[in-house]
Order: structure tokens, then sequence, then C-alpha cells
């Protein structure tokens, strides 16, 4: 049996997978107010995004503490099959499995802020 088509990296194939935020999700601490999903349903092409990368293996720490998770940027580049596809506009402080530049697909459910700098 095939394996059902899907774009976003995974725990297990990437090392990394992106965090799915639901508006009003009270487990989920966000240093950034969550926008609404009227605008991360719009995000398009040229858009500068914030999105949440978690860690299968925390390779950091911040005050002694392993860090699991970072919040980063992407550049909207295009629409892919059922997903936005944006190259990562910061340096990972917090693991070697991506680095500036690196392209990757995602959902406007994973977008949790907007560049104002656009």
């Amino acid at each position: 049996m095939a394996t059902p088509f899907y774009p976003y990296p995974t725990l297990e194939k990437d090392g990394y997978e992106l965090a799915v935020v639901e508006q009003g999700d009270s487990r989920r601490v966000i240093a950034a107010p969550l926008v609404s999903d009227e605008e991360r349903f719009a995000a398009k092409p040229g858009d500068i995004v914030k999105l949440i990368f978690e860690y299968r293996e925390a390779e950091g720490t911040m005050n002694g503490e392993a860090v699991g998770a970072e919040h980063m940027w992407v550049e909207i580049t295009d629409y892919g099959d059922g997903c936005l596809i944006g190259q990562l506009d910061n340096s990972p402080q917090f693991t070697t499995l991506l680095k500036s530049d690196d392209v990757l697909s995602f959902h406007p459910k994973h977008i949790i802020a907007f560049s104002m700098d656009k």
C-alpha cells in the first residue's frame, strides 16, 4: 500500500517538524501574537512568516536547559501541492539539521506571525 502524500517535514524522516498552532490553543506558549486563520490562509509568495520548528533531539542549550524547538522566519517563495513553499530566512541556533536558505513545505496552520518588514 502506498504511503499518502505528506509534503511537510516529520520527526521520523527529517528530525524536525513544524508545530500546528490553532487559535485559542492553550497548550502552546507563543512569544508572538497568533494571526487569524483568514490572514494565514491568505499568505502568498513574498510574505515572510514565523514558524515553530520542533526537533527530535535537542542539540543546543539555553540557560542550562536543552532546547527542543525554536521560532524562525521563512520567506514564502511558491505554492506547492496543497502547501506553501518557503526558504529559511534565519540561521538556526539549536540544530544542525537546518541552515539558512533551506527550502521547506508548510501549511498556513504552521504560521504564527507575519514579518512587518515586507
